[in-house]
């Protein structure tokens, strides 16, 4: 089973290894944007909350979709997939 994105027409999921290389220099990356709002503006804190549950959020989205590409390789997956057709 190919596991496809709805973003980018025809691409297959990256490797689980490879998603989670990317998480980790996206949350670097956001981290230093988000001590740097509350720095500027502690008063920010809820707004910066809201941001950080939504990045978790959409990065265990991609975490998943890896998962699934992975043991979507798998026969047993595979067979449950045709079965539930």
């Amino acid at each position: 089973m190919r596991v496809r994105t709805d973003a980018q027409a025809n691409s297959t999921v990256p490797p689980l290894v490879s998603i989670l290389r990317e998480m980790h220099q996206e949350l670097s990356s956001l981290k230093v944007g988000w001590s740097q709002q509350l720095q500027e503006d502690p008063s920010r804190f809820g707004q910066v909350e809201l941001e950080v549950h939504h990045a978790f959020q959409h990065l265990a989205d991609q975490v998943v979709a890896g998962l699934l590409g992975e043991v979507g390789q798998q026969p047993a997956l595979e067979n449950a997939r045709k079965k539930s057709r």
